[in-house]
């Protein structure tokens, strides 16, 4: 029954996401709305309104990618008293901590894919969840089967009236709860720092070496820091291999060609080529005529190479899958060149012109400069906050 107040007020049909329950001030009635806040921000709530978070929706997580929300640094902490240290209960209250260590490490399990169709509760499945866990000793399943494992200890022990060995087990039980909780909640967190560092330590070394010409270095950093590589490509990528062998081998083993990156599209697994050259290398050579220069022969030597690279992948493809496990087709192999360096090179309109003209002008290969590639670098760490400055040059 509505009213001359709220007869416009429709509930909403979704009600997975949150949303508030208004009470008509003049008919009592109750309806379900998600209407935009102020400026379009959020959900506008009125005085009287009940805010209603649908069950299981309200995810917390220290991993800002998996979480729905954003942590205070004041809420960082409340969550870690949370996961670290719950509630701590009195020694009277130790049948209840141990009863909560194993639904704690069975709850761990019973979600686990790797465990599915088997019955935890089952003896008979009992010795396949335990073979499964123990192939992998680093998962939070593992650390969970020691929680209730050590949990159950200590309650044999007490039973035993056997102090140290309770204690003991308790202890353990405790630290393997502790790394549930850092592989559920923290490990991708902190790797996300620790490859944040990386990301300062490789703009460090790019502002350190911009002049060197030993292709062996570039080909060592992007082997150590693959991932600079990967921003070349607008879709992501599956590293295939480095120095990959693309055909070209004869009978008496010799003329093996080898591009220097080999890479994969994660959904087509089409091929993805990356040919490296030096910062220092050439990209223009000596003027041709007026108003023009022409490429150099380094970069139009490099274009053909990685063609050449293409090709021959086209053509050993079935022969390369059946020596190796990795998922690669070839539909449209993408070719690109790193070389060169367009800021210290191209010091004058006319340059920046010739070289546009040429790389525009390539269908089938893409050519990117160092300082192209690592100018997406800083990008990426002042997205993160991160500084890389000049004067710490590795």
């Amino acid at each position: 029954m509505t009213c001359e107040s709220c007869k416009d007020l429709v509930d909403i049909e979704d009600t997975n996401n949150p949303y508030v329950v208004h009470t008509c001030p003049k008919c009592s009635r109750k309806i379900k709305l998600r209407e935009p806040g102020d400026n379009g921000h959020g959900i506008k709530v009125e005085k009287g309104d009940q805010f209603v978070f649908p069950k299981g929706w309200l995810q917390i997580s220290a991993n800002p990618l998996k979480g729905k929300g954003q942590f205070t640094r004041h809420g960082l902490g409340w969550f870690a008293k949370l996961v670290f240290v719950e509630d701590i209960k009195s020694e009277k209250d130790i049948d209840q901590l141990l009863e909560d260590g194993r639904e704690y490490s069975d709850a761990i399990l019973e979600e686990s894919s790797l465990l599915a169709g088997l019955d935890l509760g089952n003896e008979k499945d009992a010795e396949e969840v335990i073979r499964r866990v123990k192939e992998d000793q680093s998962s939070s399943e593992w650390w969970a089967l020691l929680v209730g494992t050590f949990s159950a200890i200590v309650k044999d022990a007490l039973a035993e009236n056997n102090a140290s060995k309770a204690a003991w087990a308790m202890r353990a039980a405790e630290r393997c709860r502790s790394m549930c909780v850092f592989k559920i909640h923290l490990e991708e967190v902190v790797w996300m720092g620790h490859s944040a560092g990386r990301l300062v330590e490789v703009l460090k070394r790019w502002y350190g070496n911009s002049t060197n010409g030993l292709e062996d270095f570039w080909q060592q950093l992007f082997k150590e820091n693959p991932y600079v590589l990967t921003q070349l490509f607008a879709v992501p990528v599956v590293f295939i291999g480095d120095k990959a062998y693309v055909g070209g081998m004869n009978v008496d083993r010799k003329d093996a060609k080898f591009v220097d990156y080999l890479y994969a599209n994660d959904s087509s697994n089409d091929a993805l080529l990356v040919e490296l050259k030096t910062p220092v290398t050439k990209l223009l050579g000596s003027r041709y005529r007026k108003g023009v220069y022409k490429p150099s022969a380094e970069l139009s030597g490099a274009v053909v190479q990685t063609l050449d690279y293409r090709r021959e992948l086209s053509a050993s493809i079935r022969t390369l899958l059946e020596t190796s496990d990795k998922k690669i087709e070839i539909f449209n192999p993408r070719c690109v060149v790193v070389i060169g360096n367009a800021i210290l090179e191209l010091d004058n309109e006319i340059k920046r012109k010739s070289f546009e003209l040429f790389r525009t002008s390539l269908k089938d290969v893409e050519i990117v400069t160092y300082d192209e590639l690592f100018k997406k670098a800083e990008s990426l760490a002042t997205l993160f906050n991160l500084i890389a400055t000049k004067n710490e040059n590795q």
